[in-house]
């Protein structure tokens, strides 16, 4: 893991083959919404079954506005990077 200190809006949503997949993903976010201060991989995140699947994820911030992303697993050793909002 590589450290970041990026602070984001509250992840609402998020699937991997469009299986809710939230809480998951508020775990590796984090309660400071930065990741817990880390770059992670996507097995470390989705599983070391997501080699060929699909995510998508979804975050609200204060002032109301609606940031998302997807994108498509190709290596789940690979470092998983979310755009910054």
């Amino acid at each position: 893991m590589i450290d970041s200190n990026y602070r984001g809006p509250n992840l609402t949503r998020a699937t991997l083959d469009s299986i809710d997949i939230t809480d998951i993903m508020k775990e590796a976010y984090g309660e400071g919404n930065n990741w817990d201060g880390k770059l992670w991989k996507f097995n470390q995140i989705f599983g070391n079954e997501s080699n060929g699947k699909k995510f998508y994820c979804e975050f609200h911030s204060e002032e109301g506005r609606k940031y998302w992303f997807h994108g498509f697993i190709e290596d789940k050793n690979q470092y998983f990077h979310p755009p910054l909002v």
